[in-house]
């Protein structure tokens, strides 16, 4: 940490670009699978367990798991892209994909021993999540002990662990909320998955009753949002672990909307060229029709270019070693849930212009709106927990933290 309270980090690793490579060309190999499983993932409200294979013969599960363990230690921004090729074939896949993926960073950012717990014996584990604080873990001798049901665990039938965030209880009675590592043994799953859109992540209920969870298996989310973790130390050569949490995360989960809209926009202008209106006039000669795809092309371009440049400069920055200040913390999250909102513009201005066909589940666009809409609610891209902390932080008052 910088006197500021800014985070200071080194260059990136040599060798990343054949890497980088490597790993994209085989995500991109996997979309046209997803694109033929999509209907079946949708329809059994889980992805299948031969994607979740695919993902680890390919390599890109161990993107962000670091080298000591088998994994690639890779730029975050080679994870991020990962996450969009994947959306080209799958929503809901590629959104298991992001979570399993990105907390392979989480456990990183853990102590050593917790490292060991996880991946000693199986480099290739994974964990899901409920990282929201809804229940107090109670202090007990060399850790806590937990109980609780934990919505949206998403990936959860493929993990061999969670990670639960959770209130931490100390001997000061201060409960300052902490990841927690818990084996996919000790919990419950509950069947309860049943959504508008993104149905096929499995993001069920976890169901925890009293389990101890040692303090080597925990870390402060206060830790994580300052790039301050045990796993730092560990892995001294892993920029993204010294990274705060806040400055990357819009960049992992919300990279799904952004491809998703993409096809929305493909899909759409072919459709309607296909189509006559019914006073048997060529609907695609209609100026109201040609003004909304203008309208909607531009929300869902810019909206990816926003994306796409701040997440390079973020990357710029890390590789500079300049600090990390809470005003770019800050901006990255304000940009991406503006950007998020509008391409969910863009794609209902799309599903205004495709017209009545879209009650239809056999239509195309109809899973890509679900998505779309399911993934806006997401916390990261809230708008108000995205805007609020910024317009504070102008007008001179304390901006508060965000959870992520």
């Amino acid at each position: 940490m910088g006197d500021s309270g800014t985070v200071v980090l080194g260059g990136v690793g040599r060798g990343a670009a054949p890497m980088t490579s490597t790993l994209l060309t085989q995500a991109q190999s996997l979309v046209p699978t997803l694109a033929e499983r999509a209907a079946a993932t949708d329809a059994d409200r889980s992805v299948p367990a031969a994607t979740v294979d695919a993902y680890r013969t390919a390599g890109i599960l161990r993107a962000l798991q670091p080298r000591r363990f088998g994994g690639e230690q890779a730029p975050f921004d080679v994870f991020s892209r990962i996450v969009e090729i994947l959306a080209e074939g799958c929503g809901a896949s590629a959104w298991v994909y992001a979570v399993l993926g990105e907390h392979q960073w989480i456990i990183a950012s853990m102590a050593e021993q917790a490292q060991i717990d996880v991946w000693g014996d199986n480099p290739a584990a994974v964990a899901s999540s409920s990282l929201a604080p809804r229940e107090t873990a109670r202090a007990t001798t060399g850790g806590w002990r937990l109980s609780g049901k934990f919505p949206f665990s998403s990936g959860c039938l493929h993990a061999q662990w969670a990670i639960i965030g959770a209130r931490a209880e100390d001997s000061a009675g201060n409960k300052p909320t902490r990841y927690m590592l818990v084996p996919m043994q000790q919990i419950e799953i509950v069947d309860d998955w049943h959504v508008l859109g993104l149905r096929g992540t499995a993001s069920r209920t976890l169901v925890i009753d009293d389990v101890f969870v040692p303090a080597h298996r925990t870390v402060k989310l206060a830790d994580l949002m300052a790039g301050t973790t045990p796993g730092s130390l560990v892995h001294p050569d892993y920029d993204v672990l010294r990274v705060p949490r806040g400055y990357l995360v819009p960049f992992s989960l919300p990279a799904v909307g952004f491809s998703l809209a993409k096809r929305a926009l493909t899909h759409v202008p072919a459709a309607i060229r296909a189509r006559l209106s019914r006073g048997a006039r060529d609907l695609a000669e209609s100026e109201v029709v040609q003004m909304a795809l203008g309208e909607a092309s531009a929300a869902i371009d810019l909206a990816t270019l926003v994306m796409h440049t701040r997440r390079d400069e973020s990357m710029a920055v890390i590789a500079s070693g300049r600090p990390i200040t809470a005003d770019d913390i800050m901006r990255n999250r304000r940009d991406i849930a503006y950007a998020t909102a509008q391409l969910r513009q863009g794609v209902e201005k799309l599903v205004e212009v495709l017209g009545s066909r879209i009650v239809y589940d056999s239509d195309p666009l109809q899973p890509l709106l679900r998505d779309i809409l399911t993934i806006s609610t997401h916390s990261v891209v809230h708008k108000q927990l995205a805007m609020v902390p910024y317009g504070r932080m102008l007008l001179g008052f304390p901006p508060g933290t965000g959870e992520a």
